[in-house]
């Protein structure tokens, strides 16, 4: 599997490159990007355009963490509730969908930033496949801020999994097994087995709560083995969420690299592929 690139060398070595700059705030489960999208509203005019496998699908809400009224309110969120539970849904099909926010938010006069942690759904956007290029080629000048807090995510995930489970989830799931086939993809989502096994009375609250974090964590594993790995050592800015001057430090690289985004879009280069 070949490694993402910022694709900013060819630019610059290579006037005829015309390709806009795309900002992706990415990172593991629960490390706190929408919290860091929602904090950056309250400076700037922006869009997140949502990179989340899970939150594609409607009526799963609270599970997979999905940005609340409130939040959205905030700060408009594209790429949500995209699919019905029982649609097999694909990164390429996101992806189309992300190009399509994308070149709204440029000519509303907003700033895009893609926020997710869904690895595989931001290549098929920035590094896409097509008949010309099957290896792949980059779509965008793309930077990464990659949002981690170390070791204290662990407890993050166990802290959320139970908030998700005090505000409603297992009444969520109740609700979905009623009208959601068992077998819709969207179930897949980490924890919801373990929740519809506890509303089902075959797990007690706290075994499935512990299966939720298990669960939560061993996802979270995976998503920096693939952040480490597959993102470029230049153009990717690493971020404690936890730092006192997150916000700001996240304000600074989005101005950083906005302005090259916007020179795009008059030549509609930032526009949707078609």
């Amino acid at each position: 599997m070949v490694a993402l690139s910022s694709a900013s060398h060819d630019r610059r070595t290579d006037p005829r490159h015309a390709a806009p700059d795309l900002l992706v705030i990415c990172g593991p489960t629960a490390a706190g990007k929408t919290a860091l999208a929602v904090g950056l509203s309250a400076e700037m005019d922006l869009v997140v355009v949502n990179a989340d496998s899970r939150q594609i699908y409607r009526g799963f809400d609270i599970g997979t963490a999905k940005p609340t009224a409130s939040e959205r309110q905030r700060v408009p969120h594209a790429c949500i509730d995209l699919a019905e539970p029982s649609v097999r849904y694909t990164a390429y099909a996101w992806a189309a969908h992300a190009e399509q926010a994308i070149a709204a938010a440029y000519r509303d006069g907003r700033t895009p930033i893609v926020v997710g942690g869904a690895g595989f759904y931001i290549r098929a956007l920035v590094h896409p496949v097509s008949a010309s290029a099957p290896a792949g080629a980059d779509r965008y000048v793309t930077h990464y801020l990659v949002l981690d807090p170390g070791l204290p995510l662990r407890e993050r995930i166990a802290r959320r999994a139970k908030a998700m489970l005090d505000g409603g989830w297992a009444e969520e799931v109740a609700a979905l097994a009623a009208a959601v086939p068992a077998d819709a993809p969207a179930w897949q989502a980490s924890g919801y087995n373990a929740m519809r096994d506890y509303v089902a009375g075959t797990e007690p609250r706290d075994a499935a709560l512990e299966r939720v974090v298990i669960a939560a964590r061993q996802y979270a594993k995976r998503q920096r083995t693939w952040f480490r790995h597959q993102l470029p050592s230049e153009g990717t800015l690493r971020l404690d969420p936890d730092r006192p001057d997150a916000v700001q430090q996240a304000a600074a690289w989005i101005r950083a690299h906005a302005a090259n985004s916007r020179a795009h879009v008059g030549t509609g280069q930032g526009d949707a592929a078609t």
